[in-house]
């Protein structure tokens, strides 16, 4: 059997559990191959299944511990033990006080997703930022849920960005462009604009309290490596990675 294939990087504490998945590793065929872990857009169920058993084996959770909830690109975070089948939120918190075996997840194919843990291994949260969720601050609520329900402050808190779209490849209207700070928008020769999500997301971090050395990049740009990658904005309604994050036992 092929191991699923997930990134990691260095900077938080021993006892967090984090990864993110890439498009290898799994069962699902055609424009799902192969490590599909989004169920909503057509794939069979029961190679997501599989897909996502392979990922717990390798990270140390079962699927049923997962916790996912309807993501909607906005700037809502909750904590990840009031998640039901109806929640609607671009960001989880955990707190290992009460945890009870959980681990949170955001669903990503090109959008920005952004682990957090305290240094201390006691909260960690997992967000999705698109760029309606960037330009509403999303990363700043969870920083925000993260100290009000670990009481512990931004300048303790690590942070990984994983693998999304990059700005070569994020061409955008200038309807869209003007929602940003200019500093964070190109022309092409074309004269289209360009958004750099990941600098604005790192931005946002720093501004929120966290020290900038504590900011890592995980993995490159999706659209770039359709080997490597899902991508929405390459493919159209294909796969989809994960971002996980918990506490080890």
């Amino acid at each position: 059997m092929t191991e699923a294939s997930v990134l990691t990087g260095e900077g938080f504490h021993p006892n967090v559990v984090h990864g993110f998945t890439t498009r290898l590793g799994g069962v699902s065929r055609g424009r799902f191959a192969s490590l599909n872990l989004g169920a909503t857009w057509g794939d069979d169920p029961l190679a997501v299944a599989e897909n996502l058993r392979r990922v717990g084996a390798l990270a140390g959770f079962s699927p049923t511990q997962l916790v996912r909830a309807h993501q909607v690109h906005g700037a809502t975070v909750v904590s990840g033990d009031a998640v039901s089948t109806t929640t609607k939120a671009d960001g989880l918190w955990l707190t290992r006080r009460h945890a009870e075996g959980r681990f949170i997840a955001v669903t990503t194919a090109d959008c920005v997703p952004v682990l957090l843990a305290d240094d201390a291994a006691t909260v960690v949260a997992a967000v999705h930022s698109g760029w309606r969720g960037t330009v509403a601050g999303v990363v700043t609520e969870a920083v925000r849920g993260m100290a009000e329900a670990g009481g512990v402050p931004a300048e303790r808190l690590g942070a990984a960005i994983g693998p999304c779209i990059e700005q070569a490849a994020f061409e955008v209207g200038d309807e869209v462009a003007a929602e940003f700070d200019p500093r964070f928008v190109t022309r092409a020769a074309n004269g289209r604009a360009h958004v750099d999500l990941v600098a604005c997301v790192r931005e946002q971090l720093v501004a929120a309290g966290l020290d900038p050395r504590s900011v890592r990049r995980v993995g490159g740009c999706t659209h770039a490596q359709p080997q490597r990658h899902f991508s929405y904005r390459r493919d159209g309604r294909g796969g989809q990675q994960i971002s996980f994050i918990g506490f080890r036992p």
